[in-house]
């Protein structure tokens, strides 16, 4: 149990960001995003592995169900009950950890430690994410594995759209605006929510740091982490300036 405050941002982590971006974290998506890491990281049968931030177990819950040992940990309740239900329903056991991400409650415990979907840059400060890397060193085993999935700041930048307007199956429309701010690197995303029954409301959204490669190899470096290569997408394409993802694979020293 996290004893740090809750952070503001989690108020989006609720039914409107599964509405807004529903798409995008489909089932099927959740497929090849695990498959992804299966070729990547290689684990055996029985590794253990802890999916950081791990939302409502759509990761976990498939990485369970080829035998690896994985635990969730994630902040939110609502997305633990969903998960614990999920892994319920598929048959596997899922341990789950309520915790904010800085405070990792184990060390030397895992043989991966994933982060997918850019569920890192929220904190309000570049020294408070290097907390997280830190915690994330003293989870791993020496020569453990750390895969982290980050939305590419080149691909951002290059291909800013200021407004967006989603309209889902069952009628609510999402109205997103973003604004990027270069001088810190950071994008904040707000929406306008409008039920079928014409109830329009306001969430602040999301304030996501957009770290750069450079930046990122040299965070990890610092909290024990040695970069090992960076792909540009989930079927292993290399990463350059036009790749909507940036995804890197650090080792902790054995």
């Amino acid at each position: 149990m996290t004893n740090l405050p809750v952070p503001s941002y989690m108020e989006f982590f609720n039914d409107d960001y599964l509405g807004a971006y529903r798409e995008t974290i489909s089932p099927e998506n959740a497929v090849v995003e695990s498959a992804f890491v299966h070729r990547v990281l290689q684990l055996p049968r029985d590794a253990e592995v802890l999916d950081l931030c791990c939302g409502h177990g759509r990761h976990a819950v498939i990485l369970a169900l080829t035998g690896l040992r994985v635990t969730g940990l994630d902040l939110s309740d609502a997305y633990l009950e969903r998960a614990a239900a999920i892994a319920a329903e598929a048959g596997v056991n899922l341990p789950l950890v309520r915790s904010d991400m800085r405070e990792i409650p184990f060390e030397g415990r895992f043989d991966a430690v994933i982060n997918i979907f850019t569920s890192f840059g929220y904190l309000n400060s570049d020294s408070e994410d290097m907390k997280v890397l830190h915690q994330v060193a003293r989870a791993l085993k020496p020569g453990g594995q750390f895969l982290i999935d980050l939305i590419n700041r080149e691909w951002v930048v290059s291909n800013y759209v200021r407004d967006e307007r989603k309209v889902v199956p069952n009628g609510t429309v999402y109205q997103e605006r973003r604004e990027i701010d270069l001088l810190h690197s950071r994008i904040n995303n707000s929406f306008w929510v409008t039920t079928p029954d014409g109830t329009t409301h306001h969430t602040d959204g999301l304030t996501i740091r957009l770290y750069s490669l450079t930046e990122l190899v040299r965070m990890l470096n610092a909290a024990g982490l040695a970069y090992r290569t960076v792909y540009g997408g989930y079927e292993l394409e290399p990463y350059d300036i036009e790749s909507r993802r940036m995804i890197v694979v650090a080792d902790k020293a054995r």
